[in-house]
């Protein structure tokens, strides 16, 4: 009877262990979001599934999908991921124009064309959402109007740069455009645009303002600026400011980002950075900023903070979604004997936001990095890849900051065509 009875706790126990087992195994590995890239050698989107446990990324099904345009640039996942945009550039040199492509994220990932849609202006060149997923904005590198105060470089004169703006539908992802309620057109009618300055690069939703870096004309010297429009959640309306375009200084702008909480502004200048600003050897240059009343960007205790030494062509800017850390994707040079693509990665002080080097970096990543992006478990980094065709994870130290190489495949993905941009969706039902 006692020899049964033991029998039955040890069967018992061995069910027990192998139940565990089973769980464990099913509850440890699993797909924790969808990464998407675009590429505009084949006009198509990669999508990858993320392993939460250890970051590999396999294919999603039907994989690549087409982009329903021309040369994708851009792409973005909206909020509660079900509705994922590509930013077609297109290519003025056989008549096809910019335009926004909307897809529906099914199961297992699978992307689904539903519409697309045509920008105000031309030459589209970013994108981007509000965090409610109610507004989508499109910066146009030139604004539909005949006026051209914008000189380049060739001595060819442009327009202004413009925002065309947004509504979405919540229910099945399809835009509405914003008119313009402040500037009218010279019939009295409303803008269909939101004028900028000349040649913007990228811009930046950060608290209740749209923040828009441009690197101006030689008709003003080519001074670098930062312009801004204040935003409304309500109804997607952009209203200008009374401030000025903030004048950075910087000489070669190529990106502007912040920190998840919107209390700090980064602008990165490829530079090289003007000697006043303490950098040496034409380093490149990080420009910190606070956002003070009505919008008013002000330098942070500090200032200017230097790239490191050897990093070249610094062309992404991301802070992490704790704001601990700050790291910059530099493309390099591709020439021989010159640095390669490396990630130079900062601290960020939690009381000053003051930026230091993270001890060993920068670390190493693909050829020509085009974006760059934390997963949304924040336990891994990816950056996307052009020169190599290729998508690179790497592993975040949550305490210290440090990068180090996915445990599988090394952290390297091959992506269909050169990528230009990524997004990344933690919606996988």
């Amino acid at each position: 009877m006692k020899f049964r009875n033991v029998g039955q706790v040890l069967l018992a126990l061995v069910v027990s262990v192998g139940l565990s087992i089973g769980v464990t195994s099913c509850t440890n590995s699993y797909t924790v979001g969808y990464m998407y890239v675009v590429g505009s050698q084949y006009n198509q989107i990669s999508g990858f599934n993320i392993n939460n446990q250890t970051g590999k990324l396999t294919p999603v099904q039907k994989s690549p999908f087409g982009t329903s345009g021309t040369n994708p640039i851009r792409t973005l996942v909206l909020s509660g991921g079900r509705f994922l945009y590509v930013l077609n550039n297109g290519d003025p040199s056989t008549g096809v124009a910019s335009n926004v492509s909307l897809f529906q994220i099914g199961g297992d990932g699978v992307l689904t064309f539903q519409a697309s849609y045509t920008s105000q202006g031309n030459d589209s060149i970013s994108m981007l959402a509000d965090s409610s997923g109610a507004h989508l904005y499109i910066l146009d590198e030139y604004a539909p109007t005949t006026t051209t105060p914008c000189v380049a470089a060739d001595g060819t004169a442009h327009p202004v740069g413009d925002i065309s703006a947004y509504s979405i539908d919540p229910n099945t992802g399809r835009l509405a455009l914003i008119t313009n309620a402040q500037v009218p057109n010279a019939n009295g009618t409303q803008l269909t645009y939101f004028p900028l300055g000349c040649f913007p690069v990228e811009f930046k939703l950060a608290s209740t303002y749209i923040f828009t870096a441009q690197t101006g004309s030689t008709s003003n010297n080519d001074v670098q600026t930062v312009f801004s429009y204040s935003y409304s959640a309500t109804n997607g309306q952009l209203t200008l400011t009374q401030n000025a375009p903030l004048k950075t200084g910087a000489t070669a702008i190529t990106s502007i980002n912040t920190d998840p909480a919107a209390r700090y502004v980064y602008v990165l200048d490829a530079g090289p950075s003007p000697a006043s600003n303490g950098c040496t050897g034409g380093q490149t240059a990080i420009l910190p900023y606070t956002i003070g009343s009505g919008g008013i960007l002000q330098s942070l205790v500090g200032g200017v903070v230097c790239n490191d030494a050897t990093a070249v062509g610094p062309k992404i800017l991301l802070v992490d979604s704790k704001t601990k850390f700050l790291y910059v994707a530099n493309t390099g040079n591709t020439n021989i004997n010159q640095p390669g693509s490396i990630i130079s990665a900062f601290t960020i002080d939690p009381s000053s936001g003051k930026l230091a080097f993270i001890a060993g970096e920068p670390f190493g990543t693909g050829s020509g990095p085009t974006c760059m992006l934390e997963d949304p478990t924040n336990q891994f980094i990816y950056t996307a890849n052009f020169n190599d065709s290729t998508v690179t994870g790497k592993i975040i130290d949550v305490n210290a900051g440090v990068l180090t190489p996915l445990r599988v495949n090394a952290g390297t993905y091959a992506t269909s065509g050169n990528p230009t941009w990524c997004a990344v969706s933690g919606r996988t039902q």
